[in-house]
């Protein structure tokens, strides 16, 4: 009896003393968990920090128990070297397209000089001011001049795209403006430029009274293109056809040659800044007249799309609000 009540005693004591020890243990773990646990979220407001761009953070390695801090340090200080790479070549790339552009641009303007010389030249030989010319002498005389409105056309151009992106483009914007009138008028100053490629303007309306707000300029400057265009791919046929129709809040204007059409492919990338379709023709191009007249075209919060088959032509519409808005 007196044994069991010993065997009972030492076995309650060392229970006693597991139990110590276990709560001991228990205490220190939650203690280093805890100590775990803040130096996990330092590290995780470091890195919340950096989402927002802030990588110029050094995080204080005393303590790094893990390793974790040094890490982190490291892999902020290579994003920041990276981010300075990257910083000074984009400044880089930024100064070399500027200079690149201003070398265009002045010498675009330098070039239209000699050129608008050369075409008042052409002129005045045309009116006979220097002697009657013989009609082979005449033709020689129109083809070059065609020639350097080709040319003419294409300074113009770059010089347009120049400003454009560098100002923006600014619209003149008219209101109420009588379409119907708008476009014979532009039609009477473009049969010289239609004829002398051997081709006649037809016009068809779907609607005699059309009044629109528009940039005047500018969108004589895209029809501009459009028709250049037209007499350029149009070699299947004799005239180009121009339809104005309208809707209840738009008006459109189609632009149709009878030429040898766009392929799919090419439908997608002629908007691109120095595409070109020309590149088959005899006929040079910088590739930014469609460029420059869909930038117009969007500035007015209009659109232009492109219907074309080939062996059977292409239709441009220019499609335009009737009331101009700013906003």
């Amino acid at each position: 009896m007196e044994i069991l009540l010993v065997l009972t005693g030492v076995i309650v004591f060392i229970v006693s003393i597991s139990g110590g020890f276990l709560l001991i243990s228990l205490i220190l773990k939650t203690r280093e968990n805890a100590a775990l646990r803040d130096y996990i979220n330092f590290a995780k407001n470091k890195i919340n920090s950096a989402r927002y761009g802030n990588f110029q953070i050094k995080i204080p390695d005393k303590n790094d128990k893990l390793g974790l801090y040094k890490s982190l340090n490291s892999l902020f200080e290579s994003i920041c070297d990276r981010d300075l790479v990257i910083t000074e070549y984009r400044e880089k790339e930024k100064e070399n397209y500027n200079l690149k552009e201003e070398f265009i641009a002045a010498l675009t303007h330098d070039l239209k000089v000699p050129i608008i010389a050369q075409d008042k030249t052409y002129d005045l030989f045309l009116s006979d001011k220097f002697g009657k010319l013989e009609d082979i002498q005449k033709e020689v005389i129109l083809k070059l001049k065609e020639s350097n409105n080709d040319l003419k056309e294409m300074v113009e151009s770059m010089l347009e795209t120049y400003k454009m992106e560098y100002t923006g483009i600014v619209l003149n914007v008219e209101y109420d403006i009588d379409v119907v009138s708008f476009i014979e008028d532009y039609i009477e100053g473009a049969k010289t430029l239609a004829s002398s490629n051997g081709k006649q303007i037809n016009l068809y309306f779907g609607c005699n009274d059309i009044k629109a707000d528009f940039d005047k300029f500018l969108i004589k400057r895209v029809l501009n293109n459009l028709v250049i265009n037209a007499l350029v791919h149009g070699k299947n046929s004799n005239k180009i056809d121009i339809h104005l129709n309208k809707t209840a809040d738009n008006f459109s204007i189609d632009v149709i040659d009878f030429g040898d059409g766009i392929n799919e492919e090419e439908i997608q990338k002629i908007f691109n800044k120095y595409y070109s379709l020309t590149d088959k023709s005899t006929r040079v191009s910088t590739g930014l007249g469609l460029y420059l007249s869909n930038k117009i075209v969007k500035k007015h919060k209009g659109s232009i799309e492109v219907e074309s088959k080939k062996g059977e032509g292409s239709i441009f519409r220019i499609i335009l609000p009737v009331k101009y808005t700013e906003n």
